[in-house]
């Protein structure tokens, strides 16, 4: 379906800008988090596997995750996994049979419950690591890489990212769904960062802040692109035009690329 492959072809130019900016030599404009939101990690791969197609990007994948690995929040990607609509997990399993993606580290490829590569595609793999930016530079670009080599791989270092955000209006359960955690972990976060004058009552940053627009992609992205993709396939173009219309962009500067593409390819 053209529509499909437009949406496919747009998505992944902006999430191949995103790339670009944690370390993955794209020929692509880098994604700058001041001006255009910050990235989460684990929905940055999530929604990377949704759009997987068979280009650089299923040998440049797998190798980050093997560099990075230490850097990723497990846990959150394992929920951001199990909470994608069934019908969107089979497509994301049919992509990862497909690539390279097996050569990923034996953490990540549990969750997805990835037999492990054979020789050849982990060579393959291996070779494109070097190709990849140093963690110093991807961590002056990415305010969550940056914060978890501070503070863990767990969820105070996003939460403290997120306090970032410019009029986010930080709360327990907001910052619990776009985190794909459960709201007793963030307000448990939330209660220290007050306790040591972090965040005000109100749970504001109490120090100065240079703050971001937003976030580019979140866990948010990731559901938006699979009401778009499913939307796409509506054959009444009031029913199509009002999914788009109505989908939450708040945190999803990715939606806010790909949506009047999507619209204007269909004119």
């Amino acid at each position: 379906m053209k529509s499909k492959a437009s949406l496919k072809k747009t998505a992944n130019r902006a999430l191949k800008g995103a790339w670009a900016a944690l370390g993955i030599p794209f020929d692509v404009s880098a994604i700058d988090e001041k001006e255009d939101g910050i990235i989460d990690v684990e929905a940055l791969i999530m929604s990377t596997l949704l759009m997987m197609e068979q280009d650089r990007m299923a040998t440049d994948l797998p190798a980050w995750l093997g560099r990075f690995s230490s850097l990723i929040n497990h846990q959150k990607l394992k929920t951001m996994f199990k909470r994608t609509p069934p019908r969107h997990r089979s497509l994301i399993m049919g992509n990862l049979k497909a690539s390279p993606f097996r050569a990923a580290p034996n953490s990540v490829r549990t969750i997805f419950n990835l037999e492990p590569p054979s020789d050849s595609v982990a060579k393959t793999v291996q070779m494109r690591v070097n190709k990849l930016n140093r963690v110093e530079n991807v961590a002056q670009n990415s305010i969550m890489i940056r914060n978890r080599l501070q503070y863990g791989t767990g969820f105070r270092a996003d939460v403290i990212a997120l306090t970032d955000i410019k009029g986010l209006g930080v709360k327990g359960t907001q910052l619990a769904k776009v985190l794909c955690t459960n709201e007793s972990t963030v307000s448990r976060i939330l209660s220290d960062l007050r306790a040591c004058g972090f965040l005000d009552q109100d749970n504001e940053r109490t120090g100065p802040t240079d703050p971001y627009a937003g976030m580019f992609v979140s866990s948010q992205s990731l559901w938006n692109l699979c009401e778009i993709m499913d939307a796409l396939e509506f054959e009444s173009p009031e029913l199509r035009r009002g999914v788009l219309e109505n989908l939450n962009m708040r945190h999803d500067g990715l939606g806010r690329k790909v949506v009047p593409e999507i619209a204007e390819a269909r004119k």
